[in-house]
This record gives C-alpha cells, sequence and structure tokens, in this order.
C-alpha cells in the first residue's frame, strides 16, 4: 500500500467524499466499480482478445455470446471487488482526516 493511500484527506476531497458517502456504499460499489471500472475493462478486455483472436473487434466467430457472458460475469465480479477497495480505502482516509480534524465517528 502507498503512503498517500492511507494519508488524510484534504478539505476538499472531504467534502466530496461525504457528499459520495450519502448516496451510500452499495451505490458506490455499484457505479464506480461495476458499471465505470468494470464496465471499461469488460469492453477493452473482450476487443482486445476478440482482434487477438480473430483479426476484428467485432466479430461473433467461434461461440462470441459465450465469450461475452464469460467476461461480463468476470469483470462484474472484479468491478465489485475493485468498488469495495476504492469505498474501503477512502473511508479509511476519510477515517484519518476527521481524527485529526478533532472528530470522528464515534463521538
Amino acid at each position: 500500500m502507498k503512503p498517500e493511500d492511507t494519508a488524510a484527506l484534504t478539505d476538499a476531497e472531504a467534502a466530496r467524499w461525504e457528499r459520495v458517502r450519502q448516496q451510500g456504499k452499495a451505490r458506490f460499489i455499484w457505479t464506480q466499480g461495476v458499471l465505470r471500472w468494470g464496465g471499461v475493462m469488460f469492453a477493452f478486455s473482450l476487443g482486445l482478445f476478440q482482434h487477438a483472436h480473430y483479426g476484428a473487434v467485432f466479430t461473433l466467430e467461434g461461440r462470441g455470446e459465450i465469450r461475452i457472458l464469460v467476461a461480463l460475469a468476470t469483470w462484474i465480479f472484479v468491478g465489485f471487488g475493485y468498488g469495495r477497495s476504492s469505498w474501503n480505502r477512502m473511508e479509511q482516509r476519510y477515517q484519518t482526516y476527521l481524527s485529526l480534524k478533532g472528530r470522528s465517528r464515534w463521538f
């Protein structure tokens, strides 16, 4: 883990994170992890595989529907893990910020 991953947030970052937190953990994980990051990786990896094996990105040669389903399932799972990890990392930084400001979620 990099030192800046556990460093406290700036005031501006903390204000943004407070707005994100209000929307909820599940929404963050699904929008930032699964849809945004997982979606980009799904498209990139599937396109790269298609081009490497079939010479074209948009082809359904050789059981394309199975490849799409496997890639979709994989990147949903990985994106969920990425989103959850991102949430936990930001929450840890936010708690460090609160403790440095003399505030805590416990008091």
